[in-house]
């Protein structure tokens, strides 16, 4: 790991420690129980502070020799940070940092459709993949507006915009471009199911030259049953359309998440597994997915649920 590497990961903890911690709860505030508190975690527009963690596993497979050997591992820190912008409208911005550890193939970093060696010149044999290599991937973000209304269950609904930056350390870990663009999200939520969708859409308006131009869609649909008031099974994964490359990518799955605490805070856990049934890259492509997430509820700060303006 290079020395700029680490400095980008502190300075970003550091700010995510600030905005969480800063300004705690005062002791007048209501503190939720833990049923109340498994219901608004459920909601993602209520007003929870949470520190998300993600772990992504990809293994690769294709009709390559050695694409099975392929495999990619992010590590993603997803604040989560809602705020009353006023007495009826709330914002609430989810702002991500990709750490990757991954073993790639040679060949073009934006499109594996054909592979070549260091030195330029087609690999007849199939794929040589690198040792891991570890970095930073394309910081981001989203935002999301609603009214307080639309922010109640069980139908939950906002709209926003969302960005990613060209920041990854190596052309493998990103897209190359800052990349801009609308989003939205919409979730119903009952006693028993939770199903819904988080939608965002890039195009680039910046960036490397040599790397291609982006018009990307990446919809995270959920699909929960409620086994109890903090537990659920279901799935959660993110299905991509690549509007330049006319590609589908498409994960299903099934896993589970609860509600446990760690001394006093309360942490979601969780694990999926998916299984790739659509995909743009027959030579290529992501085969099996295994997700794991970690998310302490942070105290409320209590400017954010107070109205700004």
């Amino acid at each position: 790991m290079t020395q700029r590497y680490w400095k980008k990961v502190a300075a970003f903890m550091a700010v995510a420690g600030v905005l969480a911690f800063g300004t705690p709860m005062t002791a007048s505030d209501d503190v939720p129980s833990q049923e109340e508190i498994a219901e608004m975690i459920n909601n993602p527009l209520s007003y929870l502070w949470m520190m998300a963690m993600q772990d992504d596993f990809v293994q690769m497979d294709g009709d390559v020799d050695g694409a099975d050997k392929l495999k990619s591992n992010r590590f993603t820190v997803m604040p989560v940070m809602p705020m009353q912008l006023t007495e009826e409208y709330k914002l609430v911005l989810r702002p991500w940092l990709p750490l990757f550890s991954a073993k790639y193939p040679y060949g073009d970093p934006g499109n594996f459709n054909w592979v070549t060696g260091p030195d330029d010149k087609p690999i007849p044999t199939g794929i040589r993949a690198t040792d891991y290599h570890g970095g930073i991937g394309d910081v981001g973000f989203w935002a999301a507006l609603a009214s307080n209304e639309s922010a109640k269950p069980p139908f939950v609904w906002g709209v926003g915009v969302t960005a990613m930056f060209d920041t990854a350390t190596r052309d493998q870990f990103g897209l190359g471009k800052n990349a801009a663009g609308p989003m939205g999200l919409a979730f119903y939520i009952s006693d028993k199911w939770i199903a819904g969708v988080l939608a965002q859409h890039w195009v680039s308006y910046s960036g490397q030259n040599d790397r291609d131009h982006v018009a990307l869609t990446d919809v995270q649909y959920v699909l929960r049953y409620r086994l109890t008031p903090e537990t659920n099974i279901g799935m959660s994964p993110n299905a991509q359309y690549n509007w330049v490359t006319d590609d589908l990518t498409l994960p299903v799955g099934l896993g589970f998440d609860t509600l446990i605490k760690i001394g006093p805070l309360p942490v979601k856990i969780g694990m999926e597994a998916y299984k790739y049934v659509a995909y743009g890259n027959d030579d290529l492509h992501n085969d099996w997915h295994i997700r794991i997430f970690f998310v302490p509820v942070l105290p409320s700060p209590a400017w954010s649920r107070k109205p700004l303006f």
